[in-house]
Formats: C-alpha cells, sequence, structure tokens
C-alpha cells in the first residue's frame, strides 16, 4: 500500500513514515496542502493521513480538492489534529475524509487504522476488479448475442443496431453508404437434394466466403434471413461496391461448393442487388432509412428474375437492368 503524509510538522511526520515503513508499506511526504494536490496529479495513493492545520491551504480545503480531481477514484483519508472537539470531526468528514485521529498519535492505534484501511482498499480493489470483468463478460454476452449461431456473423439484431449507426453517419457526414443485399441460389433445392447438414456447411462456407471480401473493419457481413445475407459497406459508392461484389462472386466460386442439381451451375452460386445513398446524397433526399434495403431487394429481386448467379446495381432513376447487369466472372 502506498502512504502520503501529509504534515508540516517534521518530529510528527517522521513518526508518522517510521510507523509507516515499519509496516512495509511505502510512502511519500507533503508539508502543505499544494504540494499534496501537486503529488496527487502524478501519482496515485492508497491513503492518506492528513494533517488539519497546515501553512497555506489546511486539511479540509486539501482534501476538498483531492477529492475533487480524483473524481470516482476513492481512497480513504485520515485526519490527524491535536483539536479533539466534535465540530472538527464533522468538518472532516463533510470535507471527504474516512476518519479523525488525535495528536499525538499512539502507534498501536495508527497501526490499527492502517490496517483497517488496508482491509478497505483490498475490498475496494476487489469490488473494482469484479466490476470490470462483469463489464468484460457483458460485452461479450452482449457480441454473442449479436452473432449468428450457425454462421458466425452479425444476426439481425446486430445488423439493426449497426444499421442505425452507419445510416446516421452517412447523413451526419454526407457519405455513402452501400447495402448488398444476397440470396443463395435455389437453397431449397439444395437442401431437398443433400439435407439440412449439408445445407448448413453450405450456409456457413458461403458466409465466410463472403466476410472474406470485406477488407476493413467496418465493413459488416449479416445473415439476413435462411439463406440471405446483407452487407453494410459504410463510406463506398457503386463504383467500390461492385468491386467487392466481383471479388465475392470470384470468392465463392473458387470455394466450389458442389450443387449438380443446380439449374444455374454445378456449384453453388448467389445472386446480389446493390444500392448505395450516393443518389440520396445528390438530391438531399429525406428518405427513410428503409429504402436502402427496399431498393437493394428489388435490384435482388431482377437478378434472380434474369438468370441468378449474377449481381444487379439499382440505377437511382432510371431502372434501366438491362444495362447495369453484370454477368458473375
Amino acid at each position: 500500500m502506498k502512504v502520503l503524509v501529509v504534515e508540516d510538522n517534521k518530529p510528527i511526520r517522521m513518526v508518522l513514515c517510521h510507523i509507516i515503513k515499519g509496516m512495509d508499506h511505502h510512502f511519500d511526504v507533503a508539508e502543505d496542502g499544494e504540494t499534496a494536490v501537486a503529488l496527487f496529479e502524478r501519482d496515485n495513493f492508497d491513503l492518506v493521513l492528513m494533517d488539519v492545520e497546515m501553512p497555506g491551504i489546511d486539511g479540509y480545503e486539501t482534501t476538498r480538492r483531492i477529492r475533487k480531481m480524483c473524481g470516482d477514484n476513492w481512497f480513504p483519508i485520515i485526519f490527524l489534529s491535536s483539536n479533539t472537539e466534535d465540530t472538527y470531526l464533522a468538518s472532516g468528514i463533510e470535507a471527504g475524509g474516512d476518519d479523525y485521529l488525535s495528536k499525538p498519535v499512539k502507534p498501536m492505534v495508527l497501526k490499527a487504522k492502517i490496517n483497517a484501511m488496508a482491509r478497505i482498499a483490498k475490498m475496494q480493489d476487489q469490488l473494482t476488479v469484479a466490476i470490470d470483468n462483469l463489464a468484460l463478460a457483458n460485452e461479450e454476452l452482449q457480441q454473442l448475442s449479436c452473432l449468428d449461431g450457425l454462421t458466425s456473423v452479425i444476426n439481425r439484431r446486430g445488423l439493426d443496431r449497426q444499421y442505425e449507426v452507419e445510416w446516421r453517419r452517412s447523413h451526419r457526414e454526407s457519405t455513402p453508404l452501400c447495402v448488398m443485399m444476397i440470396d443463395i441460389d435455389e437453397f431449397k433445392g439444395f437442401n431437398d437434394n443433400y439435407g439440412h447438414l449439408a445445407g448448413d456447411d453450405c450456409l456457413r462456407n458461403v458466409a465466410q466466403s463472403l466476410k472474406s471480401q470485406l477488407l476493413r473493419p467496418g465493413d459488416l457481413i449479416s445473415r439476413y434471413g435462411g439463406e440471405e445475407f446483407l452487407i453494410l459497406l459504410p463510406c463506398t459508392d457503386l463504383a467500390g461496391a461492385t468491386d467487392v461484389a466481383e471479388r465475392m462472386f470470384k470468392a465463392l466460386n473458387k470455394t466450389n461448393i458442389a450443387y449438380p442439381a443446380s439449374s444455374v451451375s454445378d456449384r453453388v452460386t448467389i445472386s446480389m442487388g446493390i444500392y448505395s445513398t450516393e443518389q440520396l446524397l445528390e438530391s438531399n433526399s429525406t428518405e427513410d432509412k428503409s429504402i436502402l434495403m427496399k431498393r437493394a431487394d428489388e435490384a435482388l429481386y431482377i437478378a434472380k428474375d434474369t438468370g441468378r448467379n449474377r449481381f444487379i446495381v439499382y440505377g437511382s432513376e432510371e431502372m434501366n437492368f438491362d444495362q447495369r447487369e453484370k454477368k458473375a466472372v
């Protein structure tokens, strides 16, 4: 334990330090209140022995300043004074003190007080550790509650929370936000032909393949529904989004999940609809945030309706999908 001795009387200060040293505690000394405050600005202490009558600011004012400066960082302060009137004790407690000893201090009494305060400080440390551990456990639990148990990507709950954050940021900073809606082509047929365990493996592999192409910390993939995924790309325009989409199609092609029964390809494929808020920003639109998912979903529908295994970029005004259609590589 580290003790700060605030005492202007040298003989008393020496006695206090001798007792503390004999108890194997570390200590520092201050001869006045200003020095004590300065010491607290650059160091931490577990216990303070505070003289009341000192030159400059007294022990009460010194205590008030220290308590204000240290905020919620609690530590015991014991006042020392030759005045035994009850008003002194009351003033000390009101100023932020925890105990009061009369001078001359008896070594046995001081040792008992220090031991008692050391136990309190230890319990305080244990409580702080327990609170930190609880906060960490709660944070981990919160993170787990936002993960899809099958694919280990963000679930709808986590998506809703992050989508709100990114939507607000996009409007606040006037930066584009891109949404990509993805559906595994003919997934029901995959389950019917190969069973639900194989279907689960397929979902996990597709999710990880898509996730591997998200290279920035802020990019997010979520399991949106049964075989649907949603990608959030903050600060991403349509050109950047199509680059990501092309990488995803190539990555999934290399993953090579066999699907001979598919009418689309001999391996698992996806269809994708893409929409970015660029058009909303350009027109200063106040559209509801749901418009991003709605338009990405409309583009996904067109991708599925025009052959699957491709992505379609939603056109903000013309909706000319024939020109924006891009066949997967």
